[in-house]
């Protein structure tokens, strides 16, 4: 008869506890998941007469350009995939799920479609909300403007 290895006797030691822990994670995950279902679903209910117009009016009252509001609502949500009707006060980060990496995606993104420049010194307040980003948008110059 063989003589089990080190390696062997601990694996067999350790198989129950490793079993609990993936069994938490799982559930874990699972949780985390329907929470996340759950919020989106919230969400829509909540804002089911919400669209792209009550969107660009929300702003158009404080005298923001209808064409960046649109196309920012349409990038958001086309390019960044969020499935529920977007308002100005949203978060980029908590409401919208949007990271670092994907609010500086969408802004160099906005920047093109709408013809203007990027001009990061001008950005002198974090980028928060859609209207933050709506606002640096249409703070910055056109494209024929830095070329006249």
């Amino acid at each position: 008869m063989q003589t089990p290895s080190t390696l062997s006797i601990w694996l067999s030691e350790q198989a129950f506890p490793l079993a609990i822990i993936v069994a938490l994670l799982g559930f874990v995950m699972i949780v985390l998941y329907t929470s996340a279902r759950s919020r989106r679903v919230k969400m829509n209910e909540a804002r089911s007469g919400a669209n792209e117009d009550t969107f660009v009016n929300s702003l158009l009252i404080y005298g923001f350009d209808p064409m960046i509001a649109r196309t920012t609502f349409r990038y958001l949500q086309e390019k960044q995939l969020v499935s529920f009707p977007i308002e100005p006060t949203d978060q980029l980060d908590e409401d919208l799920g949007l990271d670092l990496v994907d609010v500086n995606e969408s802004i160099r993104d906005i920047f093109k479609l709408t013809d203007r420049i990027y001009q990061p010194g001008l950005k002198h307040t974090p980028i928060v909300t859609v209207e933050d980003l709506v606002r640096l948008v249409q703070a910055s110059p056109r494209l024929s403007e830095m070329a006249a």
